[in-house]
């Protein structure tokens, strides 16, 4: 993710993009003496939220801990599972709440015995209203355990998801995106599959959630040593088949697949969604270049901002030059293009990070792969040259011949997210998850490993 933007997401900094435009839409319910009772489970809501006659349908569930009210936002069209809330506001039976995303969306609630209406409000779009019913909460087909294991001087905090009936099963271990990732990007995958007899493993980046460590301080190779630790643990897992553990992931995670794949034997196929099958500096010159025209600048523009935008990212990949960023910034920042292309400061932790990682090509891995891979794309990705990658790792993987299993998809109308999102002309609908993607990936893996 992506999401999350991932391909090479570490490097975003303008103040928007054209991913950013995928919001999580939440609302959240506080506790009124009379209405909810102080107990550790508030409810479990379904009900749906209408803009301009476009229905998203939700279901979300509340609790209290440490005396606090907790919420978690689910929309399964969405791929949203179990997305905690937060910065809660009551009086009396109203709530105001809002959602610190891009565009910030801001909610006006009443509850009333066992309903919840109100309304939303999100920068640049026209008001929507929500509506929720309390319901019982469906019983899951699976079981979790939240646990963690050891990787190097870290402590990655995780969650194993597993079929309730007895057996071995296939399982799948789950990669981040870019930037501070968290394991609820990837929770409803890693329930899906376990819902269909897939044990999966999701996981707090290092620094996130309750892992310890870094990750603006660590290195794919840093980061494939944590995937490689969570692999391992996994094999130790009772109901897992240890012939059949494989690796999902999508845009960063997908980019170093091959890399955790050659170094970790114990992989036994891998799904990459929107992987760069090149460097990953080139990704984020088509990244932006593709942000600016989606923006409406022109072309002279483009060519400006691109300069400037080359020049510091030379600096980042090499080391050298670094000296003449603040020319650079002075004889740039006036432009009007300048805020979505400008560097970040000196003492930013980015310039570390880029310089270990920018130089950095799947390609080299993804001629060491033997086991099976499945490779999806989005049709109208804008963050990768999906046409470019697909070639590039297809080319990589048939010429050494060790690969006997390579399943290509391009999702139609997809974006990188593998999202379907309304174009400026288009009425206005909810984006959502392209259809039979789950169903896709989880055939694809019980085909190959019937139990």
């Amino acid at each position: 993710m992506p999401a999350q933007q991932q391909a090479a997401e570490v490097v975003r900094h303008a103040k928007r993009t054209f991913m950013q435009k995928i919001v999580v839409q939440i609302f959240l319910l506080l506790i009124v003496g009379q209405v909810f009772p102080q107990t550790k489970s508030i409810g479990y809501w379904t009900g749906s939220m209408d803009r301009e006659g476009s229905i998203l349908k939700i279901a979300d569930e509340f609790n209290i801990k440490d005396g606090k009210t907790i919420g978690f936002f689910n929309a399964v069209s969405q791929r949203a599972s179990g997305i905690p809330l937060d910065s809660i506001a009551v009086m009396n039976d109203s709530l105001q709440f809002q959602l610190m995303s891009e565009p910030v969306t801001y909610f006006k609630c009443k509850v009333s015995g066992d309903k919840i209406t109100g309304e939303f409000i999100q920068e640049g779009f026209s008001k929507g209203m929500i509506s929720l019913s309390r319901s019982i909460k469906p019983s899951p087909s699976f079981e979790y355990s939240d646990t963690s294991f050891i990787s190097g001087k870290n402590k990655i905090s995780c969650r194993i998801y597993f079929p309730k009936e007895n057996g071995k099963f296939p399982s799948v271990v789950f990669l981040h995106g870019s930037g501070g990732e968290g394991m609820f990007a990837n929770q409803y995958l890693g329930e899906y599959l376990a819902s269909k007899g897939v044990v999966t493993l999701i996981q707090d980046k290092q620094g996130v959630g309750k892992s310890t460590g870094n990750w603006t301080t660590a290195n794919f190779d840093d980061l494939t040593d944590d995937y490689a630790n969570a692999v391992h643990f996994l094999k130790l897992f009772g109901k897992v088949s240890k012939q059949e553990i494989g690796i999902y992931g999508h845009s960063q995670g997908a980019t170093i697949a091959p890399l955790l794949a050659s170094k970790c034997k114990d992989v036994s196929f891998i799904i990459a969604a929107a992987a760069i099958g090149d460097s990953v500096y080139k990704q984020d010159l088509y990244r932006v270049e593709n942000n600016l025209k989606s923006n409406d600048f022109t072309n002279i523009e483009i060519k400006e901002a691109m300069t400037y935008y080359k020049q510091w990212l030379e600096m980042a990949r090499t080391g050298i030059g670094f000296n003449k960023l603040d020319s650079l910034n002075n004889s740039s920042k006036d432009k009007k293009w300048f805020e979505w292309v400008e560097a970040p400061p000196k003492e930013h932790w980015i310039w570390k990070y880029y310089l270990a990682t920018g130089n950095y090509n799947s390609l080299a891995y993804w001629k060491n792969i033997t086991v099976p891979v499945l490779l999806v794309y989005g049709e109208n990705d804008q963050i990768e040259d999906i046409k470019t990658y697909l070639s590039n790792i297809d080319s990589v993987l048939k010429s050494r011949q060790k690969v006997k299993d390579i399943t290509e998809i391009i999702l139609p109308n997809a974006q990188h997210n593998l999202c379907i999102f309304p174009s400026k002309k288009d009425k206005f609908f909810w984006w959502y998850l392209s259809y039979g993607y789950e169903d896709l990936i989880t055939s694809w893996i019980k085909y190959r490993f019937k139990n």
